[in-house]
């Protein structure tokens, strides 16, 4: 248990793996704005840390493996000798785990390391899912070929394939075939300690779910769409993915996912904490796609924060440190964002259409990116925020969509 505490209006909070991104820094400015003190525990050396982020951060230790939950408890353990630790938040998929570990190991609040492990493990979720009536994909966890074919065989295709344990669309297929499904294999190469899991494809229109609960309570939801399906992009290249969030969010269109979600939170007992919940919709109605027990990657909340002109981080950092409520979104602006993707791989020779996007949507662009000439390309599979992209914001969801189209249209990467 951590020591006892001594500072009654200051909660210390233990924050993993702050390095990894610049999007983390949000969420440190977040806690700081909410009145916590924070200590960063991560496995780049202290000299290596941002400007921004070093001033923001309390303290900061370094381990040797921010994954290694025990040696993360042991190093907290140690912090909380000098001043005792009230929360452990992480906002690093792969770190949720360990996170929930050291709470578990220190006595603190929080996600708990079942909780972890249900929103890491797809097979494990699939079935908490089906248990709770809540609707998803058929799917069956595989540790070898034989229950893959089994399955293939009963259900047929198209199928889906992915690890049990991961995050996005990494190491993601698509068998449509026999042909297709043993590739899959060949590449995912199921084993006992490389367990995947397969599932029936979902036909349909694909979208998340971004939620902010305090006291097991939806009391922020945030509404995105993908255009195409994240499957469909990562297939072609030649294909500029688009990210689209509503604000239309009141409309009811939306109310059988709003409902869905709550059942969702409180299945799966999400309390003070964020979620970014993967959802499809088609011919047989909402499914249930993944369940991230974090905030959205990508910078998504950077929209969010962008179209509804609210401190989105402090109103996450209430939720987790005093499971309370905070601030009021304004819905004014739907927000989104758009690739433009390299032919190839490569380094970059210069882009055309940049400068009519500039001139024509002046007043529409958040922010973009823009590779100088003889910036080395990045690979497809490291998500919609790298290369070539575009955010923009709009009072109108339609016209959003007109604009992200349009840039699609105009912006051309040339490489060599």
């Amino acid at each position: 248990m951590a020591s006892p505490r001594t500072d009654s209006t200051v909660v210390h909070v233990l924050f993993l793996a702050p390095e990894t991104a610049p999007y983390n820094l949000r969420f440190v400015e977040g806690l700081k704005r909410a009145g916590a003190s924070v200590t960063g525990v991560g496995h780049a050396a202290r000299s290596a840390l941002s400007a921004p982020l070093a001033r923001e951060l309390d303290d900061y230790v370094q381990v040797k493996a921010i994954l290694d939950g025990t040696e993360v408890a042991r190093v907290a353990r140690d912090v909380a000798r000098t001043r005792a630790i009230d929360r452990v938040e992480t906002i690093d998929e792969p770190a949720v785990i360990t996170a929930a570990h050291v709470r578990q190991e220190l006595g603190l609040p929080g996600l708990t390391v079942e909780q972890a492990r249900l929103c890491r493990d797809k097979a494990a979720m699939k079935a908490a899912l089906r248990a709770h009536d809540l609707p998803c994909a058929e799917s069956v966890a595989a540790t070898d070929r034989a229950v893959v074919m089994t399955f293939a065989e009963r259900v047929g295709y198209p199928l889906v394939l992915k690890p049990r344990e991961g995050f996005g669309t990494l190491d993601t297929f698509r068998a449509d075939t026999q042909a297709d499904l043993e590739r899959a294999l060949d590449r995912l190469n199921p084993s006992a300690d490389r367990a995947i899991l397969v599932e029936e494809f979902i036909e349909g229109h694909e979208g998340f779910y971004d939620t902010i609960t305090a006291g097991g309570k939806i009391v922020h939801a945030f509404v995105g769409h993908y255009y195409p399906t994240c499957l469909a992009a990562l297939a072609d290249r030649a294909i500029s993915p688009q990210i689209a969030c509503t604000n239309r969010v009141a409309e009811s269109t939306y109310a059988e996912l709003h409902a869905t979600m709550q059942k969702v939170v409180d299945a799966f007992e999400l309390k003070d904490t964020a979620a970014h919940i993967e959802w499809f919709f088609g011919p047989k109605g909402l499914k249930i796609s993944e369940i991230g027990a974090r905030p959205a990657g990508e910078s998504i909340w950077d929209m969010h924060a962008e179209g509804n002109e609210f401190d989105i981080y402090r109103s996450w950092a209430e939720a987790v440190l005093r499971g309370a409520s905070f601030g009021r979104p304004t819905r004014k602006y739907a927000t989104g964002s758009v690739q433009i993707r390299p032919p190839r791989d490569g380094r970059y020779a210069g882009h055309d259409g940049v400068e009519v996007i500039a001139r024509t949507l002046a007043g529409s662009i958040i922010e973009h990116a823009v590779p100088a000439p003889g910036t080395p390309t990045q690979p497809l599979d490291r998500g919609w925020h790298q290369n070539t992209w575009f955010r923009l914001r709009d009072e109108n969801y339609d016209r959003l969509r007109e604009k992200l189209e349009y840039i699609a249209r105009t912006v051309r990467v040339r490489v060599e």
